[in-house]
């Protein structure tokens, strides 16, 4: 079974419209529904916005659902002059927390420069970078430069932020401290955290909803990235009925 999660109601309506057999449940303080998608079982489930409800709600799946891969979807914002534009698509291959670890007279560092990991069992120590690059982002990373054009599609480190970057001061400080960086949310480094911990593999779509560095609402295209994104995900899951592999 797949868990595909969105923060709110219309970065899943379009995956929603598309399931058969479809069954509403609740599960702690959270929405979800059970139902196919060709042969595919699945569970879409809306988190809410932010970390604490996403982390919340997939880990309250993971404990009760025999879930295999988990895919979260949504829009976000583009790092400008990348090559993003407003509905293209973008890929994580990694997940950072933006302002993980400490504050000091030298400036900002990691957690896993002052040796402060979020997770440490097992052998396997979490810092604020989880990496996707695997089977699952590598393959689907091809499937869909198959559908859309390099031009309207980017693979790369996304940024999780706590709140949006919508001044030039702020963009300044995460060009600088992730330049390798592409997308920018509020949910994907909690849920990478809590897929890592139960060993799933973890997919991150989104669609670009907006550009960092200004705050305008008005320019925001959301229905545009949530319903590009959600067409990908669902055209993926008719070609392809076994996921995870």
């Amino acid at each position: 079974m797949i868990c595909v999660l969105g923060a709110t109601y219309k970065e899943i309506s379009l995956l929603l419209s598309s399931l058969v057999n479809v069954q509403s449940l609740n599960l702690g303080k959270s929405c979800l529904w059970q139902g196919k998608i060709k042969k595919q079982n699945l569970i879409v489930a809306l988190t809410g916005i932010g970390p604490v409800n996403a982390a919340y709600l997939t880990t309250l799946l993971l404990e009760k659902y025999p879930i295999k891969m988990v895919v979260l979807t949504g829009c976000g914002g583009a790092f400008p002059g990348i090559g993003l534009e407003l509905g293209n698509i973008a890929l994580a291959n990694e997940e950072i927390w933006a302002e993980a670890g400490a504050y000091t007279e030298e400036g900002w560092r990691s957690l896993a420069e002052i040796n402060l990991p979020y997770w440490d069992k097992e052998g396997k120590r979490l810092f604020h970078r989880f990496s996707l690059k695997g089977l699952h982002t590598e393959f689907f990373g091809k499937e869909i430069s198959n559908l859309l054009s390099s031009e309207t599609f980017k693979i790369g480190p996304f940024i999780t932020v706590l709140a949006s970057t919508g001044n030039q001061q702020r963009l300044k400080v995460l060009k600088q401290r992730f330049p390798e960086g592409i997308c920018e949310n509020m949910e994907g480094a909690a849920v990478a955290q809590i897929c890592q911990m139960y060993k799933l593999p973890f997919l991150e779509i989104r669609g670009i909803s907006n550009f960092l560095g200004e705050y305008r609402r008005s320019n925001w295209e959301i229905d545009l990235a949530t319903n590009n994104v959600q067409k990908i995900i669902i055209e993926l899951l008719e070609r392809h009925q076994k996921w995870p592999f």
